[in-house]
């Protein structure tokens, strides 16, 4: 479990499976991964399936050198290597987590087989090396400080999730980004205690907005090098990440905004609605379960006990095979006469 934008993550499993851009996320590992919650839970939290906002399939790459004089098994951290013959040194593996020290160790690596390099080159800089959003500017001169959200909720009168946001993700540059917000549709917030700047996805009450920005899809374009809606919803904001049925709502908003930015015609609007639905419907899933090929053995325990309940009328802690039916039906994995039938054997 891991707290994550105002969310909690719950992972992983670990299969092997073959490089794809676009993975469908498999409904029974979403299952399991909610049963095996339950063996860490209080007994008074019951983990629904409709409880997932969102779920998606991510591969990571396990490196070999080719060049090492003992391949013995794959790394899940980062490998650099030397070719013997061309020179050429690679770098594989790794994540983006660490990826500044992956580029330190890979130069760190070419400078020591060069003599020549060794004399001009200065000792590695990366861990006194501000990452983009943690300079001074002209509009936070003090850089990047613990109390920048503070400072940018007085300053532009933001709410303050908003403010925190921005402060995280963009650091100093947060005021770019506002700069990108069209003046005349700022409005007054429902509290009226701050300005209201509109947001990706507002939801229908106020607990259920996002603090992503529409500004945000401009800036992303001009200096983050976005160019299809789905870039915005997965790898700008992580709108896809927390509420994936938020994302597929958003989608229209996005190419509106995209399209006027980038001159699209109606065709190519049409076009690039429906690729972010598709890619949006493969790489995530929501509340609702896509169960088709899933096994019924990994229903979800809190939905099964749920169904079971609701079907037991009686309270006879039984179900008979019409029972057993019904409540496959009711979990989104009919069975057909001669599954029930084996079903019912299983069981007994």
């Amino acid at each position: 479990f891991l707290p994550w934008e105002g969310y909690t993550l719950v992972g992983t499993t670990d299969v092997k499976t073959k490089p794809d851009l676009h993975h469908e996320v498999p409904e029974d590992e979403v299952q399991y991964l909610i049963n095996e919650c339950e063996k860490y839970l209080s007994s008074r939290l019951q983990v629904r399936r409709r409880d997932v906002m969102s779920a998606w399939y991510g591969i990571r790459p396990l490196a070999v050198d080719p060049n090492a004089d003992s391949v013995t098994s794959a790394s899940r951290d980062h490998v650099v290597s030397h070719h013997p013959t061309n020179g050429i040194t690679f770098l594989s593996g790794g994540k983006w987590t660490t990826w500044r020290e992956m580029a330190e160790d890979c130069l760190d690596q070419v400078i020591e087989r060069s003599d020549d390099l060794k004399k001009k080159a200065t000792p590695c800089v990366t861990l006194k090396t501000p990452l983009v959003g943690a300079g001074q500017t002209r509009d936070f001169p003090d850089g990047y400080h613990e109390n920048l959200a503070v400072e940018i909720t007085q300053r532009f009168d933001l709410a303050f999730d908003v403010a925190q946001h921005l402060a995280r993700t963009y650091g100093t540059r947060a005021s770019d980004v506002l700069r990108m917000v069209d003046s005349t549709t700022v409005t007054g917030s429902r509290s009226g205690l701050y300005k209201h700047y509109p947001r990706l996805y507002e939801g229908k009450a106020a607990t259920t907005g996002y603090p992503y920005l529409e500004a945000e899809i401009n800036y992303a374009i001009d200096h983050e090098f976005a160019v299809t809606p789905a870039d915005i919803l997965a790898r700008r904001t992580r709108l896809a990440f927390l509420n994936s049925t938020a994302a597929r709502l958003t989608v229209p908003r996005v190419v509106e905004i995209m399209g006027d930015k980038l001159g699209w015609d109606k065709t190519r609007r049409r076009q690039e609605l429906e690729r972010a639905e598709a890619v949006l419907a493969k790489d995530f899933v929501g509340p609702v379960p896509n169960k088709q090929g899933a096994a019924l053995r990994q229903a979800c325990a809190a939905d099964v006990q749920a169904i079971f309940n609701k079907i037991d009328k009686d309270g006879r802690g039984l179900l008979d095979e019409q029972g057993i039916a019904q409540a496959a039906t009711n979990l989104g994995f009919p069975l057909e006469k001669m599954e029930l039938k084996q079903a019912v054997r299983d069981m007994e």
